[in-house]
Formats: C-alpha cells, sequence, structure tokens
C-alpha cells in the first residue's frame, strides 16, 4: 500500500497493475472464505450486496428484517418495498430476548426473503445464521447474512455457509481500506441483471466504449469499478489473514472476550447482549454513571460510547489477554458521575 502510494506520488505508476489488483482481491477472497471465485463479485459498499439480495426476493412477498438493523441493510429494504409490491416485517424484539430468536419467530409462509447481521455492533450478539436458515429455507425462503463484523475473526470458512446470499465490507475485520467489500452467492440461484451496469460487469472490461451490452459470467456480472487503492490495500491484507488459523482466531477472541466481561461485571456494568457472545463486547455502566471517552482514549484505549451510553469493544487474533485485562481496568477507571 505505501509502495503504491509512493509510486502515485512520483508518477511512476502503471494502473493496469493497479487495476488487476481487485480481481486478485476477489480471487484471494475466494482462497480464503475457501469457495469458488465464480461465486464472488467485487464490490464498493455493503449496501451495493444489500441492493441486489432485494432484488432477488419473490414478487409480493414478505421482507424480514430486525427493526435496529444496520442501515446499509435495512434502507435497501425500505427503498425497494417502496417502489415495488413488496412487503417489510420489521422485527422488534423485548429488552429480555436475542435477536436470533426473534427473527426466527418473524418467519413464515409469506417470508420470501430474510436479510440480518450475524453480529450488530450496537449490543455485540452472535446471531445463528444456522438456526435462521433452516427455519427460513422450509418455508423456501432466501437469506441474505451480512458478515462485516465477523468475517476475518471469527469466521472464514463459507464453504458449507447456509445463507443464500453472503456479504462483508473489508474495512473491519478483514483489515482492508474502506471501499472493498465482497457478495458471495451461486451464480446458478441468482437470477437478475446487474445492480449497477458498468464497464466491469461486461464480459469484455478490457473494452472500454460503445456496445453491444453484455454481462460477464457469473457473480463477476456484479463487479463495480474499484476504487484502485482499496483493492491494493484489500489484497496486501487478504494474504496476512491467510496465515491465521480460523478456528484458532474465534476461539482466542471469543475466550478474550469472556475475560473482559467478566473484569466487567466485578466492576458493575452490566452486559446488553442478550443472545450468544461475539467478540464484541457492549456493555452499560453502572447506574449513575457514565464513561468518560476522554479518558479511554488518553490511555490509549480504543472504544466507541453507543447512541445508548453503553462503551463497546472489540478483540481481534492480534489482541491478548494484557490487552483485555488493560481494556477493563481503563474503563473502569474512565467512570465518572452523570450529571
Amino acid at each position: 500500500m505505501r509502495r503504491a502510494l509512493d509510486d502515485w506520488e512520483s508518477g511512476s505508476y502503471d494502473w493496469l497493475q493497479w487495476d488487476a489488483s481487485a480481481d486478485a482481491a476477489r480471487i484471494a477472497f475466494a482462497g480464503y472464505t475457501q469457495v469458488p471465485p465464480e461465486w464472488v463479485a467485487s464490490q464498493t459498499s455493503l449496501s451495493e450486496a444489500a441492493t441486489v439480495a432485494v432484488r432477488c426476493a419473490p414478487e409480493a412477498s414478505t421482507i424480514v428484517v430486525a427493526e435496529d438493523e444496520f442501515r446499509s441493510v435495512l434502507f435497501p429494504v425500505m427503498a425497494h418495498a417502496a417502489t415495488t409490491s413488496a412487503r417489510i416485517k420489521l422485527v422488534k424484539r423485548s429488552a429480555d430476548a436475542s435477536r436470533t430468536a426473534a427473527i426466527m419467530d418473524a418467519i413464515g409462509p409469506d417470508t420470501g426473503l430474510v436479510m440480518v447481521s450475524e453480529v450488530l455492533t450496537n449490543d455485540g450478539e452472535l446471531v445463528d445464521i444456522d438456526a435462521i436458515c433452516a427455519v427460513a429455507h422450509q418455508y423456501g425462503a432466501l437469506v441474505f447474512a451480512n458478515l462485516t463484523q465477523t468475517l476475518g475473526v471469527v469466521r472464514s470458512d463459507l464453504s458449507r455457509h447456509p445463507a443464500d446470499l453472503v456479504a462483508a465490507h473489508g474495512y473491519k475485520w478483514l483489515l482492508c481500506p474502506r471501499g472493498a467489500s465482497w457478495l458471495v452467492a451461486d451464480p446458478s440461484r441468482i437470477n437478475i441483471a446487474p445492480t449497477v451496469a458498468s464497464w466491469k460487469s461486461a464480459a469484455d472490461p478490457e473494452r472500454f466504449f460503445g456496445g453491444p451490452y453484455s454481462e460477464a459470467g457469473a457473480m463477476a456480472r456484479f463487479n463495480s469499478s474499484p476504487a484502485w487503492m482499496s483493492w491494493i490495500g484489500a489484497l496486501a491484507a487478504l494474504g496476512l489473514l491467510a496465515e491465521v488459523d480460523g478456528d484458532d482466531s474465534r476461539s482466542h477472541t471469543l475466550r478474550l472476550a469472556e475475560q473482559y466481561i467478566a473484569v466487567m461485571r466485578s466492576h458493575g456494568f452490566r452486559e446488553l447482549n442478550c443472545g450468544a457472545r461475539s467478540h464484541i463486547v457492549v456493555t452499560a455502566p453502572p447506574s449513575g454513571y457514565r464513561v468518560d471517552p476522554a479518558r479511554l482514549y488518553d490511555a490509549r484505549v480504543r472504544a466507541t460510547i453507543t447512541a445508548n451510553g453503553g462503551l463497546r469493544v472489540g478483540f481481534h487474533y492480534f489482541n491478548d489477554e494484557a490487552d483485555a485485562a488493560y481494556a477493563a481496568e481503563v474503563a473502569h477507571k474512565a467512570l465518572v458521575v452523570s450529571t
């Protein structure tokens, strides 16, 4: 990445090599996730993938999605329903219910598509995608799974993933620059035209001008025109992640989350997750207190204060037990009386 930026600054770059990085990263992503390259499209955002998914929903069917779903998944559903005969079932759950159970309960005979994120950062629940797919497929419904918050840390192998369409943006746990995203599906089951047709979705992307109209084979027909630096960085990141054992990463990060929450509870924090725990932990401070983000920053802890005042942290493979212990102690010291 640094070399590419230096070449750009000096004017010594070869744009054809830069352009080829997107397809090289697509193939590397397929290898990392253990799926055929023909099943992978390279895109620029999660919302692009979600838009492809909603267009696969059967006409006049119901799309099931959580009320508090991430907007890049939720808003494509709403936009689609506003201009088609599709209906939306917004899943609202009680304070003590898991997102998994609430979504499963909402699926029925009229369901054509379920849109779900494996983890949302508002609570850190690790949603049971397998269970949701089992129920949805009983009714013949498709499932779109957003793995942006899990792929690269608690999940890597997609070869047996039960969802019909899977997407992930690389700038989270895949360690990529923003602007590199992937959509995975069996192309024989996706019978729609490209959402945004371009020279990169064509059968002959080396041609720039004129017709006739054409589409690339398999999922490549959903490719987007690449922002070169994003894909140069993505290719490097995937090379690094390929050296990490996926099972080791999952067990290591989940163990760190367990260690962290145990200490946080001893300091009076309350976990906001009502389902299975992931590598992302969101806790509410003790009653009458809030977490001062400036104190976290000064102590070199990079964490987020959520909209409802919760403290969110996440652990990757490069973190260790000392990091988890330190983050918990800093959070305790960052408590201040609410005013």
